[in-house]
Parts: structure tokens; sequence; C-alpha cells
């Protein structure tokens, strides 16, 4: 008899592939930090009562922790108490929270052989170009997320053309994107029409036509 073959795992693949998405900071990379701090400072309190009892021989009740826990100890339990109790564990059940909280998603990858990701900003100031460069303009504004990019762009007077215009510029060149964001395009009133018409307001009632003069009568 022979013995049956164990099946094998398919071999990785040779040559460039797209790697992981890259993630944004844990949410608690910042309590850790504190942690850090304040375990620090409680390191340094400890190492001063520890030279203050072995070479200036205070006894442990004088020390700032021993003064402390007995601080602590001399409380009456009470409604007070107990409320911060409760607090301090809601406080430890939100820290549980951030310690297992999912690194948060912000890039969007890249068509590409390669690992190629991008940022949602990145792909803002793409666009903002893509349309000053393509139809010209610079009333633009845009922003992105990992799945949506709006824009806002000044009225040229073609109106729903405009419109069409710009939504076709930018679905041509994010179409290299893994997931192509849904684009929603804003027209927004002219800024040089509207400086002129307010420019010609002011003008108007800063200098008022003179009023009409009457003719004379001649008796």
């Amino acid at each position: 008899m022979t013995a049956n073959a164990t099946p094998t795992a398919a071999p990785a693949p040779l040559g460039p592939h797209p790697g992981d998405e890259p993630r944004g900071n844990p949410a608690a990379r910042g309590l850790a930090v504190l942690t850090s701090l304040l375990l620090l400072a409680l390191t340094g309190v400890a190492l001063r009562d520890l030279w203050c009892h072995y070479y200036r021989n205070e006894a442990p009740s004088d020390s700032w922790l021993g003064q402390t826990w007995d601080y602590l100890g001399s409380f009456v339990t009470d409604v007070a108490q107990v409320t911060l109790g409760i607090v301090l564990i809601i406080v430890g059940l939100v820290l549980v929270f951030y310690t297992f909280k999912p690194r948060p998603h912000g890039y969007v990858r890249v068509n590409s052989p390669v690992s190629l990701w991008t940022r949602p900003v990145d792909v803002a100031r793409k666009a903002t170009n893509t349309v000053r460069n393509d139809l010209g303009g610079e009333q633009v504004r845009s922003k992105a997320g990992r799945n949506r990019l709006k824009v806002e762009v000044g009225d040229d007077g073609t109106g729903a053309a405009l419109q069409e215009r710009v939504t076709r510029s930018l679905n041509n060149e994010f179409k290299s994107l893994a997931t192509p964001p849904a684009v929603s395009v804003k027209l927004l009133p002219n800024a040089t029409a509207t400086n002129t018409a307010a420019n010609a307001a002011t003008n108007t009632a800063a200098n008022p036509a003179p009023a009409p003069v009457a003719p004379e009568v001649q008796r």
C-alpha cells in the first residue's frame, strides 16, 4: 500500500503583487502614550519614596504613596463614592473598547500590479487640478471620501452641460482606481458676474444720477 499524498498549499505568486492596505493610527495610540506618561510619573514617585526610606529613614506611612493610600482609605462609602466608582467603571470599559477598536481605513487602492494606494485628500486635490486644467476657471472646490467625490465649480452659463462635462472628465480621470468614487457636481454662481453686479450697484449708490432740472417758466 502507498500512503495518501498530503495536499500541499498553492505556491505564492511570483513577481510584484498588491500588498495590504496601509491603515491609520489606532485609536488606542494616544491613550497608550498618556498611560505611559502617567506610569513614568508614578515610577518617579516610587523611586523618591524608596530613596527617602533607605537614606533618610522615612517611615512608609510618611511617604507620598503611603499618605495617598491612607487618604483614599479614609473615605466613607456614600452616594458620591458609589457614583465615582460607576464613572470609573465606565471609563475602564471605554478604554477597553478603544483598545480593540480596529485601525481606520484611509486609503484607496490604485489598479496596479504593485502595491499602490492613495488618500482621499489626494483624490480631491487631483479633482480640483483636473477641472481647472480641462475646463478652466479658478472657482473650484473638491471634497473626497473613500467612496464619494463632491466638486463645486463656478457656473460658466452652460448649466447642465457644464455638470455633464465635469462629471465625464472626473470619471475618466479616476477610472484607474480599484473603486472609483461616485462623482457629484454642484454649480456655484459665477463669481465674476456676481462681483460685476455688486460693483455696479455700489457705483450707483455712491454716484446717484442727477435729478432732472425743471424748465424755467417765462412770464
